[in-house]
């Protein structure tokens, strides 16, 4: 199971959080792009939308707030 909080030890340069912040940021926009066109599917079929925590969207969002 995945901690909660950060990781201990762990030193971050300001490169590792500059490459950390932009895969974190293309993450986002791909999975925000899958959600949405979920979402479209699921509607066009009548069916319940997906929840965005399927999607994993909150989580990024916290990672990169905290990077």
């Amino acid at each position: 199971m995945p901690s909660e909080g950060p990781v201990p030890n762990v030193v971050f340069t300001c490169n590792d959080r500059e490459i950390l912040a932009q895969g974190l940021s293309a993450l986002l926009r791909e999975w925000s792009i899958a959600y949405e066109i979920a979402v479209r599917v699921a509607s066009e079929r009548g069916l319940a939308q997906p929840n965005v925590h399927d999607f994993g969207l909150p989580d990024i969002l916290r990672l990169s707030r905290t990077i």
